[in-house]
């Protein structure tokens, strides 16, 4: 006799609960990222407050110290090195033309960025006149003021709370996950740290050498270079090759010299990255999967715009880090089931 399919009420209403949660999650996304992003930034900022205090500095004054730097670096950053470099791109958007005739005899690449180039030079004076406010470009980044205010708040409050994450956390998870739940944000949060803190010293090293050798050669628009070498670094292997690439093209437009010296400073750079700072910093530091890195990236990026580029690589790696214990806890389960 065959029985029919039936479904019962606590699996209907199991269903129900998770399509709403879903639904829920969905419509408010931005909500949940910003609550992911001051987790980011609250667990990048822990190991310097945590040690001021170490150093007799209550965690209040260590959490404001250390905040306020941060602002002070961004602020400084946006009002100084930030025009010069879009006031550079708005000049080279308008010789684009010009350098693709003269390193290929292509001469229609002006029409491609015209349009580019009249948005770009409108926030460019918008920079250069100094018509904005440090909150307005954040506010901007984050998605709005509100959640750019939270995301702020949030962060302060986690990082001032000793072990505020890990506090907040066990609050929010599953009773009976709390264990495995910290031992996943403490390995992602050791392994992003790593790569975080390399990864800036690399990007700064790198971008700030490359400035420096272009304005000592001469080449045009020398901080831009930089600054986009400093941002590739980010996309392995293949941001130093595009950006040394992009800057040969430039070179190229006004003489074959300028362009071989270019080469040749890219090249001694990539050799002192790859010999000298390298093999120091992977001694302190994680070393990510770059293939997870370069994914992340893009995916981020294509998703929530400058949002997802911040969130990517943590996020890529709580997923990796929560694979990798649900595939432990798999394997130690078929061993404690599987006959001896």
């Amino acid at each position: 006799m065959e029985r029919g399919f039936e479904i019962s009420w606590v699996s209907l209403w199991r269903v129900v609960g998770i399509l709403a949660l879903v639904g829920i999650i969905y419509y408010a996304l931005d909500i949940w990222l910003a609550v992911f992003l001051a987790i980011v930034i609250s667990s990048a900022l822990d190991a310097s407050v945590s040690w001021l205090e170490k150093k007799k500095i209550p965690r209040v004054i260590g959490a404001l110290f250390i905040y306020l730097v941060g602002i002070l670096a961004l602020a400084l950053v946006l009002y100084t090195v930030v025009p010069i470099a879009l006031a550079e791109l708005n000049i080279l958007l308008k010789n684009a033309g010009k350098i693709g005739d003269a390193a290929f005899g292509v001469s229609e690449a002006g029409k491609y960025v015209a349009i580019v180039n009249e948005g770009l030079g409108k926030l460019a004076n918008i920079f250069l006149s100094g018509s904005f406010s440090f909150f307005d470009v954040l506010s901007q980044f984050i998605g709005g003021a509100t959640l750019a205010i939270s995301v702020f708040i949030l962060s302060f409050y986690l990082t001032v709370d000793r072990d505020g994450v890990e506090k907040f956390l066990l609050e929010v998870m599953p009773t009976g996950y709390e264990e495995k739940i910290l031992e996943v944000y403490y390995r992602t949060r050791l392994k992003i740290g790593r790569w975080f803190y390399g990864q800036l010293f690399l990007s700064l090293s790198l971008g700030f050498s490359v400035f420096l050798g272009l304005w000592f050669i001469g080449v045009k628009y020398s901080l831009l270079l930089g600054i986009l070498t400093g941002l590739l670094e980010l996309v392995p292997f293949v941001g130093p090759i595009v950006s040394g690439a992009i800057a040969v093209l430039i070179a190229s437009s006004d003489s074959m010299n300028s362009a071989i010296y270019v080469f040749l400073l890219y090249l001694l750079v990539q050799q002192a990255e790859s010999t000298l700072l390298v093999p120091a910093i992977m001694k302190l530091s994680t070393s990510l999967n770059p293939a997870v890195v370069l994914i992340s990236l893009l995916v981020g990026a294509r998703l929530f715009g400058v949002i997802g580029i911040v969130l990517a690589v943590p996020l890529a790696v709580m997923i990796e880090e929560l694979i990798d214990t649900w595939s432990t806890e798999k394997g130690r389960r078929k061993a404690v089931s599987s006959p001896a």
